[in-house]
């Protein structure tokens, strides 16, 4: 527990549920990153480290981040109850939660800035602008491509193939934009295609993509890294889109970061432009 004159700060605990939830649903200084999870799915089985402000019995903020994945977690909530010193508030949680991030090991920590207020605060973090995430869009109007010629097999992925998709996404990004297996259960679970890639009887790519109304949404593509540069990728993202025109779905959205040109170029191949929907992305170094 951590005490200022006016703050108490003290880990979340589940009694403490109802009262954060409800804060997260109305302060409008609100900040939640959770992928595939619910608010209440995110409290309740992620495990991570999650700190909760007091002022005079009244909740004044939460901040809660997922435990280190390779040494590196993401700001998942930051809520500021209105009408409160949002600055006070912001120092005191982080100032708990990185000495919390600092003994599980963490070497570095990640925000994407999705709500513009909380990027004034990204300095009292010690954070600087280190990414951009950026999103594209494929249009109605864009033809499909052909095929790539290639010499892979591709089918529906299922769930035993999760543990493997684990492996290539492990392999082929870097932190701290790794998925763990249960992040990439939890989005096959909630997915609208999965697409698996197979070599040599080994799985060595796949997809997963989600459906948002009338848009797609290319989720995660992974190929393993030595079999790149066989078009996998490319049969891939062909799979996808034709995935959604046979449910007569006709646009599709990507993200990825604005230093990842190869993807990029990937993703213009097969007719995506960006949106002008860049999020900046704040990290701090831990070490």
């Amino acid at each position: 527990m951590v005490t200022t004159a006016a703050l108490t700060v003290i880990p979340y605990e589940r009694r403490y549920r109802s009262q954060v939830l409800e804060l997260i649903q109305y302060t409008y200084l609100r900040h939640t990153h959770f992928d595939w999870y619910e608010a209440e799915e995110w409290l309740d089985s992620m495990g991570g480290i999650t700190r909760l402000a007091w002022r005079s019995g009244h909740l004044a903020g939460v901040m809660a981040v997922n435990t280190p994945f390779n040494a590196m977690s993401w700001v998942r909530i930051l809520c500021i109850a209105e009408g409160t010193p949002e600055a006070e508030v912001v120092t005191a949680l982080w100032n708990s939660v990185r000495a919390s991030l600092h003994q599980a090991g963490a070497v570095g920590c990640w925000l994407l800035a999705l709500e513009p207020w909380i990027e004034a605060h990204t300095a009292r973090l010690g954070m600087a602008h280190t990414e951009t995430l950026i999103s594209m869009r494929r249009g109605s109007s864009t033809p499909l491509q052909p095929a790539p010629v290639t010499d892979v097999i591709l089918e529906p992925g299922s769930i035993n193939d999760v543990a493997a998709m684990a492996v290539i996404d492990q392999s082929a990004f870097i932190p701290p934009y790794q998925m763990n297996y249960p992040d990439i259960r939890r989005a096959y679970r909630n997915c609208t295609t999965c697409t698996i890639v197979r070599l040599d009887e080994q799985i060595v790519g796949y997809q997963i993509s989600s459906r948002h109304g009338s848009t797609g949404h290319l989720a995660r593509l992974a190929v393993m890294p030595g079999h790149q540069g066989r078009q996998i990728g490319a049969a891939l993202m062909r799979e996808v889109i034709a995935a959604f025109l046979r449910r007569q779905v006709e646009v599709v959205t990507v993200n990825t970061q604005a230093s990842n040109t190869r993807s990029q170029m990937l993703y213009r191949a097969y007719g995506f432009e960006r949106n002008g929907y860049d999020t900046p992305m704040f990290s701090v170094s831990l070490v």
